[in-house]
């Protein structure tokens, strides 16, 4: 029993420590019961890459025209285009929704810290003064040893489920507001009839004329409509 206990103790050993930028590992990673580091930092990532892939999705009304296309029988067709891979880099929306994310990936890390740096000692006590419990002191306290390891490990397990829990609420709610924005933007300007999304690295389209940007203007008044909203809480 003891050997059991700190052999798993010795396995919890490693840090979950990451960063978005340069994960840090000090250990070697046991692929059983350690979180992967790279996933870890993928999963803070994807927020981004996830929200590219969206913003080139037909949604509502659009889901029905991309199917059924509706021709401009007269008129010049106007369009213009929205760079994301800026929206995201410079929308402040997005850069707090990442904030937010990396703050409680490092919560959930120093939580789990606290409880293995405390689970080490008990169990290091134990083995000091084990001998002097009675045999059913020992018995139960094994016990509690080996429950808290199992309560270690399942938080090991839960953290990248968290946080891909919380990617998938700030997506929707990145994306909505910025579909709404700018549904609202061209109603009242009365613009385009097509305004498409152009990503490095998710794009519907191959060349755009440099004309049809209207990032700038977009981001703008996204920012703007945030700063208010912000103000106002």
């Amino acid at each position: 029993m003891e050997e059991n206990i700190n052999n798993n103790v010795q396995e919890n050993n490693e840090t979950i420590e990451t960063s978005v930028q340069e994960p840090v590992v000090e250990n070697k990673p046991n692929k059983k019961n350690s979180i992967s580091v790279i996933a870890i930092a993928l999963s803070i990532i994807a927020i981004f890459a996830s929200v590219i892939s969206l913003f080139n999705r037909p949604t509502g009304e659009d889901a029905v025209t991309a199917k059924a296309p509706k021709v401009i029988q007269k008129g010049d067709l106007k369009i213009a285009y929205v760079n994301t891979d800026t929206i995201l880099a410079k929308y402040n929306m997005a850069l707090d929704m990442k904030k937010d994310l990396e703050a409680k990936q490092r919560q959930a890390e120093n939580t789990f810290k606290s409880a293995e740096s405390k689970l080490q000692a008990d169990y290091q006590n134990y083995m000091k003064t084990g001998d002097k419990l009675t045999l059913t002191q020992q018995k139960e306290k094994e016990k509690e040893l080996q429950e808290r390891m199992q309560k270690l490990q399942q938080m090991q397990t839960n953290l990248p489920m968290q946080l891909q829990e919380e990617q998938v609420k700030m997506n929707k709610k990145l994306l909505d507001a910025v579909y709404a924005f700018i549904a609202d933007y061209n109603k009242k300007h009365d613009k385009y009839n097509v305004i498409l999304s152009n990503s490095y690295m998710s794009s519907p389209t191959l060349y755009i004329d440099k004309g049809m940007d209207i990032t700038d203007e977009i981001l703008k008044g996204l920012n703007e409509e945030y700063k208010n909203y912000k103000e106002d809480k």
